[in-house]
């Protein structure tokens, strides 16, 4: 009760301090929370002003015309510079039924869809607890922190010292629920991965870089397996890390066993300064029955002893009771101090996201229950967009067209909009991603004919090494046929015609050029059939040799 009325005092004496700061706080975290908001609404008010704001400070400025490449029409800097400022604002809300879709698509394969990230109520919540639970802890720190401070000193120690335990523990609580719920993701992976190694059917657990938001159909046709490992950021092994969750342990281990360590030597203390101020201390020399002259009655001095006895004996219970009743509190204390940190380890892995862009993903789609629903809300917010920028964008076109007619300036046709802006804009980012396509497929192309062109120069150099072993000499290395070596007639012999020879038949040449090829497993059917149109061979053959291969590896691994 004397923490509250010290609290209560305090506020009624610096009212005009303590409400100011909470009133700024509450509009700090208002602007966090809506920030986007936030910023629209001063550049409306930034763009509106009628001496500083933009419209009015470009319009006063010299125009100069601006013409992007591939577009066919010319522009003022100024009007650019003012599409350009709501365009960005355009873009946060330019989604679609497609986009919502991708979002799903990326929570659904990282295995995170459903989850909501860690709202402003449950921060709040959370931080209060820890708070809380460390002052209590905090109090009884206090009078070591300094020596000879008052009881409103060792108060307002103990709130600084609770908000630092506060600082320390709020975010590594949330930290271990995080990485808890990463390596979840991580080993589920891996347990798919050996899973489907058992069944000689797994890939090679390395993530793609291509996917992201955006992109997050490239690995629709991949195992499980991949869809995480390509959304989650993971070390080289592919392994769980605990760094973090073994940096929360010590730090929860070291405040509730320093907190009960610290109050049962306190009650030690206190206790043993009241046993040593006990009547009993002094009984001999206290007690009425001491001399046998003060006393008109004369107990024996075996009943004297067993009395004092008995009475040490019930103090001692007593102190031992007491002593028991407040290590016990403190140990249940502890307790409590450690299921406070358990709901911010909970909360850190029911509330976050392990996905690189998985908190961005539920973050657009969150609230809405359909795509639909989720293209019609966006679709009023580009609405809204696109009205406040034409209106600012006609400000300024009005007053550019006064200051022309001011000065006698020719006219320079049709007005330019904010739907033009956005359409050039759009055709822009389309050649873009055109060009950045064709130059993925183009370097997709060359690294395959890179891997085909070492491919024939190893099939070469295995066939060159096989004439020189067998004293013939080497084959050509662009013709996958058989040689033909014609035969010597001796002269003695009557002429005869010469009979072609092959040295070695269709069929082993083939054979040997596929047994050069190694494992066919690694390669899918459209590569095999690639290799196969590549070097003149059967494809029928190179299909059954792969599922022959496949058989014995499948027979390896059940032995």
């Amino acid at each position: 009760m004397e923490l509250f009325e010290t609290l209560a005092t305090a506020l009624a004496a610096y009212r005009y301090v303590v409400w100011p700061l909470v009133g700024l706080m509450v509009l700090t975290i208002v602007i966090i929370r809506w920030w986007d908001e936030v910023k629209y609404f001063f550049l409306n008010v930034g763009c509106s002003l009628p001496v500083f704001g933009y419209v009015a400070r470009a319009s006063g400025r010299a125009q100069v015309e601006d013409r992007e490449a591939g577009s066919s029409t010319t522009w003022y800097k100024t009007e650019r510079e003012l599409c350009a400022k709501y365009h960005r604002f355009y873009e946060r809300v330019n989604k679609d039924a497609t986009f919502y879709e991708k979002c799903a698509n990326y929570l659904n394969k990282v295995e995170e869809r459903g989850r909501k990230p860690t709202g402003m109520v449950l921060w709040i919540a959370s931080i209060f607890l820890v708070i809380l639970e460390a002052f209590i802890f905090a109090l009884v720190l206090s009078p070591f922190i300094a020596t000879n401070i008052s009881a409103n000193q060792a108060e307002f120690s103990a709130i600084i010292v609770s908000l630092l335990i506060g600082t320390i523990l709020v975010p590594a609580t949330h930290l271990m629920g995080a990485e808890i719920h990463k390596n979840g993701l991580v080993s589920k992976a891996r347990l798919w991965h050996m899973q489907a190694k058992r069944d000689n059917d797994a890939q090679k657990l390395q993530s793609d870089s291509r996917v992201d938001l955006d992109h997050t159909t490239l690995d629709d046709g991949q195992p499980k397996y991949l869809h995480i490992i390509n959304r989650v950021q993971h070390n080289a092994t592919v392994t769980p890390v605990w760094w973090k969750t073994i940096i929360a342990i010590v730090l929860i281990g070291v405040f509730a066993v320093g907190a009960y360590l610290i109050r049962s030597s306190t009650i030690n203390e206190m206790e043993t300064q009241q046993v040593n101020a006990s009547p009993f201390a002094s009984s001999e020399q206290a007690s009425p029955f001491a001399s046998p002259s003060d006393s008109p009655f004369e107990l024996p001095e075996e009943a004297q002893a067993d009395g004092q006895q008995a009475d040490e004996r019930a103090a001692s219970e007593i102190a031992d009771d007491r002593i028991f009743a407040y290590k016990l509190t403190f140990i249940i204390l502890s307790v409590i101090f450690v299921g406070v940190q358990i709901i911010g380890v909970l909360i850190g892995m029911f509330r976050s996201f392990a996905g690189i862009q998985s908190k961005e993903a539920a973050g657009y789609i969150t609230g809405f229950s359909s795509a639909g629903e989720f293209a019609a809300y966006h679709e009023l917010k580009r609405e809204q967009v696109a009205r406040d920028a034409e209106a600012q964008l006609s400000s300024l076109q009005e007053r550019i067209e006064h200051r022309h007619a001011l000065g006698a300036s020719t006219e320079r046709g049709d007005r330019r909009s904010f739907a033009l802006f956005v359409r050039e804009s759009e055709a822009s980012k389309a050649r873009t991603q055109d060009d950045a396509e064709r130059k993925r497929q183009e370097d997709s192309a060359r690294a395959e004919q890179a891997e085909l062109d070492k491919l024939r120069r190893d099939v070469a150099l295995q066939r060159e090494r096989e004439a020189i072993l067998a004293g013939a000499p080497a084959a050509a290395p662009s013709a996958p046929v058989a040689v033909v070596v014609p035969v010597a007639v001796a002269p003695s012999a009557p002429p005869a015609p010469a009979a072609p020879v092959v040295a070695e038949p269709a069929s082993a040449d083939q054979g040997e050029l596929i047994a050069s090829l190694g494992d066919l497993t690694q390669y899918s059917v459209e590569e095999l059939t690639s290799i196969a149109q590549e070097l003149g061979l059967d494809q029928t053959v190179l299909l059954s040799k792969q599922k022959v291969q496949s058989a014995i590896k499948r027979a390896k691994a059940g032995a």
